[in-house]
């Protein structure tokens, strides 16, 4: 719970029980004082805070406390005093409502991210691009959502929010998904620790690029924000695709919206059946890569309203890839020239890959927690094992994270400590994984 929302809760059932237990020597003129506090509490936080559905159980506390107060007073009627087991029974029962009530916000917090540690400020942009030589899912034509940080100067624009265009998101989700939308809805005025669209730092450009990829079904372009705030703070460009059919869902606009499909729904959980299923959806990501480069390459060289123009150093374009992300990256590393450096995190190294690979720095991170009843399934993996090994080749790195969880590279754990069996410990793990990261990229890109 916020501050205020504490405050709010406490005071309302420090309230509930003085109703129980005042009985006959109720006074007035505190009974006039609590509903002043709670009525204030209440006005200050729906100002500052915002109301919050998950705080429903509060208000209904808060309302009662306010009714059986308001009756007192209105009827100037002193009614008999309870036993003391009646009164210990009702506060047994205004305990047990008060527990629920507190435990129902705690799971879904308003969280923060933890200041990123390099010397820059962070800008923020959004951008819908559309690439006419391509046709989406559903034969329109191919669109991208994507988000840029960068290094800005310390000039304060606008504050930046965590999800982009969120009320559309949110209304999206509510058409697509139903209820599901309300699990979100308070993140909507989360702000992230950046300012939306300001200038960009006058002694950190040209910028190496890093372009970031999320991972399948989960993600979208602002779900791995704890480790772009982080690189655009040590003066690293971080362009993060939102891939419509395995983002999350991708929303352009109210009408027109791409929600997760499932490629690999009654697959056999086996290497090699996944890896065919996965070659032209990885195909397809790389094109959105390259047209993306090229989008930013064209708004830093023509686009002179641009905060990035003049930004960006071509010859520095690193791909870091979560999950079915890091398997693009992998894939990228291995068979373009474009790309000098790629991080592979706790992905499958799906793709096709030439026989003979070039000598590029990789690093792959794996989550190594293990779970009861997530055990690895995954049969055929000693081809797999075998193409790491090669694509490691001298320059590359694997590193064993033991406490970390599938779902520790992304911002997820934030969302609810009921994720925490899946990803214990997020704040550390989300300080090693940018540590790994910042050292790899300052040593080869």
């Amino acid at each position: 719970m916020r501050l205020l929302e504490s405050i709010l809760f406490f005071s309302s059932f420090l309230g509930w029980l003085y109703l129980i237990w005042s009985c006959s020597r109720f006074r007035p003129q505190i009974g006039k004082l609590v509903i002043g506090t709670l009525l204030g509490l209440l006005l200050l936080h729906a100002l500052l805070e915002q109301l919050r559905w998950v705080m429903l159980p509060v208000y209904g506390i808060v309302i009662l406390v306010l009714i059986g107060y308001s009756r007192r007073i209105r009827s100037n009627f002193t009614p008999r005093k309870n036993s003391r087991l009646k009164s210990i029974l009702f506060s047994f029962l205004a305990l047990l409502v008060c527990m629920l009530s507190w435990t129902i916000p705690n799971l879904l917090p308003p969280f923060q991210f933890t200041k990123p540690s390099g010397p820059y400020a962070i800008g923020v942009v959004d951008y819908t691009w559309s690439d006419p030589a391509r046709t989406g899912i559903n034969g329109a034509v191919r669109k991208l959502n994507v988000r840029i940080w960068y290094p800005a100067s310390d000039q304060y624009t606008a504050p930046a929010h965590y999800i982009p265009q969120a009320d559309l998101f949110i209304k999206t989700i509510q058409r697509q998904y139903g209820l599901w939308a309300k699990l979100v809805r308070d993140y909507q005025r989360i702000e992230i620790p950046a300012s939306y669209a300001p200038p960009f730092h006058p002694d950190a450009g040209p910028a190496p690029v890093i372009v970031y990829l999320h991972g399948n079904h989960l993600g979208t372009r602002f779900t791995g924000t704890f480790q772009a705030l982080e690189l655009a703070s040590h003066g690293y460009i971080v362009i993060a695709l939102e891939h419509p059919g395995t983002a999350f869902l991708s929303v352009f606009t109210e009408d027109d919206y791409a929600p997760f499909t499932n490629h690999f729904q009654n697959l056999p959980d086996n290497f090699n059946d996944h890896n065919a299923v996965a070659i032209p959806i990885i195909r397809e990501q790389q094109a959105d890569i390259l047209f993306a480069l090229e989008q930013l390459h064209n708004i830093s060289k023509f686009n002179q309203g641009s905060p990035l123009s003049n930004q960006m150093d071509r010859s520095r374009i690193a791909v870091i890839g979560h999950s079915f992300g890091g398997a693009v990256a992998a894939n990228m590393l291995a068979t373009t020239t474009t790309i000098k450096a790629a991080i592979n995190l706790d992905g499958y190294l799906y793709g096709e890959y030439p026989e003979l690979l070039p000598d590029k720095p990789l690093l792959i991170l794996n989550g190594s927690l293990k779970i009861e009843g997530l055990e690895e399934t995954m049969t055929g993996l000693k081809e797999e094992r075998a193409l790491r090994d090669r694509l490691l080749g001298k320059y590359g790195l694997e590193l064993n994270l033991p406490k970390a969880g599938h779902l520790s590279f992304t911002d997820l754990p934030l969302y609810s400590p009921l994720l925490a069996p899946l990803a214990p410990d997020f704040k550390e793990q989300h300080r090693l994984i940018n540590e790994q990261t910042l050292r790899f990229l300052q040593e080869h890109l």
